[in-house]
């Protein structure tokens, strides 16, 4: 508790100096993301049959409707064997991705170097905030499956890693989400909004 805490404290503080130093400049750059509470019975119907599949040892279910102007989607979240997990859904209930929230102490040496290496490529300074393993659903196997798999041994699946990440650039603290594969190359970014991120740490 005392780490979620902490957490907190850092991102909220990040959040103040983004707010005061850099609004103006992320405004034009961002899609304003808006996440509000539902039921499970607001999903999709084939997305609730997915999610009957969430074992019953989880904790702290949630349903969320976001959109960001241009896309709507359906996201689960809950707590599994100490680890956060948010299962992702299409407008029409089709599974898109599920994500893991880890530690920063989980990432390989080798994986940590490659991120690190590209970030101070890129700014003068930051720290990582949130970092989540991220598997994209293939279709090799049905939604339920790709579930159970992710949940109890998802060691046969690589993913990429979804992190969020207060940076330093020319001169104005930014909050951005960046993505990188496996081996921690660089696949993509998007700056966001503080005040439509308040619900990223959970």
């Amino acid at each position: 508790m005392r780490l979620i805490v902490l957490d907190m404290m850092k991102f909220s503080y990040y959040l103040v100096l983004i707010a005061t130093f850099s609004f103006s400049n992320l405004v034009a750059q961002t899609k304003n993301e808006k996440e509000s509470r539902v039921s499970m019975s607001q999903f999709p119907e084939s997305a609730q049959l997915v999610l009957e599949y969430v074992p019953e040892k989880a904790r702290r279910i949630k349903y969320y409707k976001e959109t960001d102007g241009d896309k709507l989607s359906f996201e689960s979240k809950f707590k599994y064997n100490k680890h956060w997990y948010s299962v992702e859904f299409d407008n029409n209930g089709t599974l898109e991705d599920i994500e893991k929230t880890i530690k920063k102490k989980h990432l390989n040496d080798t994986l940590k170097t490659a991120i690190n290496a590209y970030l101070n490529l890129q700014t003068s300074k930051f720290d990582i905030l949130k970092i989540q393993e991220q598997y994209l659903y293939n279709n090799k196997t049905s939604q339920r499956d790709f579930l159970n798999t992710i949940l109890t041994d998802n060691a046969s699946i690589r993913s990429n890693y979804e992190i969020i990440i207060a940076l330093k650039k020319d001169g104005f603290w930014l909050l951005a989400e960046m993505t990188f594969d496996f081996n921690g190359q660089f696949l993509k970014s998007r700056n966001l909004q503080p005040e439509s991120y308040e619900y990223i740490m959970y």
